[in-house]
């Protein structure tokens, strides 16, 4: 099964410590992951963009958590949703999955789970065209939720289904 993931960070620069902010999922039959971090980052770990576009687009409550409770939430959920392989993907797997990986091997791997991150990447040119079609027509009804890690995942999954939907795969 494929799911789609993002993560929204403290800074994209290299030279700074970064802390994880929040993660979310969808697999491919639609079913989602959100969590946000409570113990990984703080306000001076972040950069101005993360601090005026990602932190105002937390939704806190329930999804509140530390790094101990998503990575048993998270590891319950991804073994839930199937027997067979799980293969998480990401636009941007050299960013996005140092995070979770770290956390898989402090607090142990989803049973189902491919230790190695997919990219979204297609055989066919056509593809990858209706890929970046499918990203534009998406961000076109919710814009003003860009880099909201789940919204960002959903962003994926639409336009991988829309990449892959007349039947070549």
């Amino acid at each position: 099964m494929q799911v789609f993931f993002d993560t929204e960070f403290t800074s994209l620069d290299a030279n700074r410590m970064r802390g994880l902010i929040s993660v979310g999922l969808v697999a491919q039959d639609g079913r989602k992951f959100y969590a946000e971090l409570s113990d990984t980052w703080d306000d001076s770990m972040c950069s101005l963009f993360v601090l005026d576009t990602v932190i105002p687009l937390l939704e806190g409550g329930e999804h509140v958590m530390g790094v101990e409770m998503l990575a048993v939430r998270l590891k319950d959920w991804i073994e839930g949703l199937t027997d067979k392989e799980v293969i998480l993907r990401s636009d941007c797997p050299n960013l996005d999955w140092p995070f979770l990986e770290e956390i898989f091997n402090a607090h142990g791997w989803p049973s189902n789970l491919r230790q190695k991150c997919g990219a979204i990447l297609f055989s066919e040119p056509s593809q990858s065209h209706r890929f970046n079609v499918g990203l534009c027509s998406f961000w076109k009804d919710n814009a003003a939720r860009q880099h909201h890690a789940l919204i960002d995942a959903r962003s994926l999954l639409f336009a991988w289904k829309y990449a892959i939907r007349r039947g070549v795969q």
